[in-house]
């Protein structure tokens, strides 16, 4: 289906030409509006997405290695169609407009948010926008944080845009009686002056006289440390005008007060003024930034009133869990006094029931200190380092030692490679694979003795895979039997295999669900394969790690 075409194409077109940001170089000051984007938004994907004639080019990307797409099939040339509003497709699988492209169809894109980065005279050039491969949900307040983020990208654009032109547009001829060309100076909103090699002001434009409030005889002549605070002049002013008469442009950002305006903050740029080759004085170009400063800190403060938040509910929950502890400690001191008055009846009812009531109360312990971890995962504070894979199994399974004594199940682990991570989480989120594995085995009707988990690591390109499965005991299949199961079990597109599994833990539950994100602060994958018993097989990918690394102790496996 072709794009669909603003009515003012033409106009459009032109204000992207105009202002020459296509195929450059990437810039810091967009990469930092992605990650942000992306941070509110929690979603892997952000870009800056600019819709030339018949393709979107991406002026910064944040987890992509796409430069462009075609414009047929850019959801952004949806977006610019409504320069005022953010498009949110919550998921395109379920969209008519969508759902039938390449990236829809293969589970890379699936849901999607946009706001149109318009110029002052209506014209959408593109958008800030964030993607995932799994369905979203926008709030208010981050539909309008997008908003914040393309308003500041038009800016930049702008800015940039002016800053090329400062630099290019050199003043041609500077006569010996010190005359310039005035309409260089008089044009535009910016200041302007005209300085000489003693720091005089021989020249100011209209914009120059409003600020100060004075009149142009009152200032041309005077020196620019009787205008400006001797601090600032020394400081800013004076090395910046000097290295400018050396024949260097400089700039340079301050706060600056003036008559009947106020506090403002500038971006002032000093340019060599030459005739003949020869440094002659220097022209001044001050811009008043006051407005996109209040945007940057408007910004700043609506990303640290959602850190707050975050915070906030993490304390939450680690309080939760931490007041649930008392309770649940107090059942198991008294459990445990419960048991030795049934081992001295030999009662064997009471005995059984007090020890269902000894295993909840460790598995609810558990579950708490697992809400306590979970609640302090954060891809800032974890501890990422190289870890045999091997360590990180037989660690988990360790941690459940006693679950698999009392189903007498046996574990066959054989993990080789290593992995890059935070040991303790990598490790709980095994240990809740392992338990619900376990959980299904028993409703499934699996009698103690009966369940073998199978653990096997399987050599990938740039990744470390480990299939994780429960099946009855009994002889091993040979490895070629393995590997035929795997490929005829396998889904064809790893994308679609993710999104599935997405769909599976919500289903499943909280273990999962903990184990899925852990996963993914790992830049990993955690997929979810439905075998033709009815059982599940859980296979964890994550990125490899190459080198060899010191084996660290690990305790029994099985």
């Amino acid at each position: 289906m072709p794009a669909p075409i603003p009515a003012n194409e033409p106009e459009r077109l032109a204000a992207l030409r105009r202002l020459e940001i296509l195929d450059t170089l990437p810039q810091r000051a967009f990469d930092s509006i992605t990650s942000l984007a992306a941070g509110i938004c929690g979603t892997p994907i952000a870009l800056i997405s600019l819709v030339d004639s018949n393709r979107q080019w991406f002026k910064s990307r944040l987890g992509t290695e796409l430069a462009q797409t075609s414009r047929e099939e850019a959801f952004c040339a949806h977006t610019i169609m409504e320069p005022s509003e953010v498009l949110v497709v919550n998921d395109a699988t379920h969209d008519e407009r969508f759902h039938n492209y390449p990236m829809v169809r293969n589970g890379e894109l699936v849901f999607y948010a946009g706001a149109p980065i318009v110029t002052s005279g209506g014209a959408a050039l593109g958008t800030v926008c964030v993607i995932d491969s799994v369905p979203r949900e926008l709030d208010v307040e981050q539909r309008n944080m997008l908003k914040h983020l393309a308003d500041l990208a038009m800016e930049l654009i702008e800015h940039e845009r002016n800053r090329r032109d400062q630099s290019e547009h050199k003043v041609e001829q500077i006569v010996k009686g010190q005359q310039i060309v005035r309409d260089v100076l008089n044009e535009g909103r910016d200041m302007a002056a005209f300085i000489d090699r003693e720091h005089c002001y021989l020249f100011v434009n209209p914009a120059f006289q409003r600020y100060w409030n004075r009149e142009p005889q009152e200032i041309m002549g005077m020196q620019v440390q009787d205008l400006i605070d001797s601090t600032n002049y020394r400081a800013l002013f004076k090395p910046s005008l000097n290295q400018a008469l050396a024949g260097q442009e400089s700039q340079f950002a301050l706060e600056l007060g003036f008559p009947g305006m106020g506090m403002r903050y500038l971006e002032v740029t000093h340019t060599p003024a030459r005739d003949g080759g020869e440094v002659h004085g220097v022209v001044e170009r001050t811009r008043d930034i006051t407005a996109r400063k209040q945007s940057e800190q408007q910004l700043a403060d609506a990303v640290k009133e959602l850190q707050a938040k975050r915070l906030a509910n993490r304390k939450y929950v680690y309080s939760v869990s931490h007041d649930l502890k008392e309770p649940v400690n107090a059942i198991t001191n008294a459990t445990l006094l419960l048991a030795e008055g049934a081992a001295l009846r030999a009662d064997p009812v009471e005995t059984r029931c007090v020890r269902i009531a000894q295993e909840a109360s460790a598995k609810l312990s558990r579950v708490l200190e697992d809400l306590r971890l979970y609640s302090e995962v954060d891809i800032s504070d974890m501890r990422m380092k190289p870890h045999t894979a091997h360590s990180i199994y037989a660690r988990a399974i360790t941690e459940i030692q006693a679950d698999l004594e009392a189903g007498d199940v046996e574990v066959d682990l054989f993990v080789t490679g290593a992995v890059r991570g935070d040991a303790p989480l990598l490790c709980l989120a095994i240990r809740s694979i392992l338990e619900n594995l376990l959980s299904s085995a028993q409703r499934q009707g699996s009698v103690p003795g009966d369940s073998l988990v199978v653990i096997r690591s399987q050599e990938e390109l740039f990744t470390h895979r480990v299939d994780i499965t429960v099946r009855r005991r009994g002889p091993l299949p040979t490895p070629s039997t393995v590997a035929a199961a795997d490929t005829a079990g396998r889904p064809m597109s790893v994308r679609g295999s993710r999104k599935r599994a997405m769909n599976d833990v919500r289903e499943l539950g909280l273990g999962l669900s903990i184990a899925s994100h852990i996963i993914d602060l790992h830049q990993g994958e955690l997929q979810i394969e439905l075998k033709s018993d009815g059982t599940n097989c859980y296979c964890v990918i994550l990125p490899g790690h190459n080198g060899a690394i010191e084996l660290q102790p690990t305790g029994p496996a099985a």
